[in-house]
C-alpha cells in the first residue's frame, strides 16, 4: 500500500471536473502536487484550494498536453521542484459528439492528440525517473467507452480504447520494474465536459466519486478500476455487444434529435 502523505502526484487537466476533485483529494492526504491545464486562472484557483486543503506543496504549470513540448515541460517542472514522481494521473481529455462522417479533421486530430498522445508524452517523460527509483504508479483515466463504445462518439470511443490498450501493454512492459500501471473507467460524470446541457443519463456520478476511486487505485494499484455498476456492462459485452450497438444508437438518436438529420453534402 502506497503512503500518500508526502507523495509527489502529477495531475493533468486539473482546472475542473475530475482533475480538480482528484487534486483536492490528494491534497487532503497531504501529498505534494503538480498540476497542469490550459486555463491558468482556473488552475491557480484550484492550487490555492489544494493548499488550504492540506497539500504540502503545489506546483502549477500552464500546459496543453496535446503539444509534446508542453506535456514534457510539465513533467520536467515537477521533477525540478520535487526530484521524484510517485504518481501520475493522466486525466486531461476532450470529447466530441456527432456523425463520424461529419467530424472535422482538426477536431479529430485535437481529440487524438489530447486523449492518447498527450498521455503517452507525459508517461514517456515521467518513466525514466520512476524506473530509476524502482517505484511509481501511472493512473490513466479512460472511460466506460474504453470497453463499450457509444454511437455518435466514435472518435472519442476510439481514443479511450487506445488509452486502455496502451495502458495494458505498458503494464506488461514494466512488469518487475516496480512501476505499476492502472486504468480508471468513469461513467457519466457531472462535470463541465458535457457543456451547458449538463450530464444526462440514468446513472450520473459526481467528480468526487471518481476521485475517490483514483485515490483507492493509487493506494492499492490494480489493472482496472471500473466504477460501479459498469462492471456488469463489461461482463455483458461479449454476449450482448452486437445488440447494444443498435440499442445505444437508437437511444442516442432519441436523446439528441439533431442526429436524425441526414449528413451534409
Amino acid at each position: 500500500m502506497l503512503r500518500l502523505k508526502g507523495a509527489v502526484v502529477l495531475v493533468t487537466g486539473a482546472s475542473s471536473g475530475i482533475g480538480e476533485a482528484t487534486a483536492l483529494a490528494f491534497a487532503r492526504r497531504k501529498a505534494r502536487i503538480a498540476l497542469c491545464a490550459r486555463r491558468v486562472d482556473r488552475l491557480n484557483a484550484v492550487a490555492e484550494r489544494c493548499r488550504q486543503a492540506g497539500a504540502r506543496e503545489v506546483v502549477v504549470r500552464k500546459a496543453d498536453i496535446s503539444r509534446p513540448v508542453e506535456a514534457r515541460s510539465f513533467v520536467y517542472a515537477a521533477l525540478q521542484a520535487y526530484d521524484q514522481i510517485d504518481i501520475v494521473v493522466n486525466n486531461a481529455g476532450i470529447g466530441w459528439r456527432g456523425r463520424l462522417v461529419e467530424m472535422p479533421e482538426e477536431d479529430a486530430t485535437s481529440l487524438m492528440h489530447t486523449n492518447v498522445l498527450g498521455s503517452l508524452w507525459v508517461i514517456q517523460a515521467a518513466l525514466p525517473s520512476m524506473m530509476s527509483r524502482g517505484s511509481g504508479i501511472i493512473i490513466n483515466v479512460a472511460s466506460v467507452v474504453g470497453f463499450r463504445a457509444i454511437p455518435y462518439s466514435a472518435a472519442y470511443s476510439a481514443s479511450k480504447y487506445a488509452l486502455v490498450g496502451m495502458s495494458h501493454a505498458l503494464r506488461g512492459e514494466l512488469s518487475g520494474t516496480g512501476v505499476k500501471v492502472s486504468v480508471v473507467y468513469p461513467g457519466t460524470t457531472a462535470t463541465e465536459f458535457f457543456g451547458e446541457e449538463g450530464a444526462e443519463g440514468p446513472i450520473v456520478h459526481s467528480a468526487q466519486h471518481v476521485a475517490n476511486a483514483i485515490i483507492r487505485t493509487a493506494r492499492w494499484p490494480r489493472r482496472d478500476t471500473i466504477i460501479l455498476p459498469y462492471r456488469l456492462a463489461k461482463l455483458a459485452e461479449p454476449i450482448f455487444g452486437g445488440l447494444l450497438d443498435h440499442v445505444l444508437g437508437e437511444f442516442r438518436r432519441r436523446q439528441y434529435p439533431e442526429l436524425h438529420q441526414p449528413p451534409l453534402d
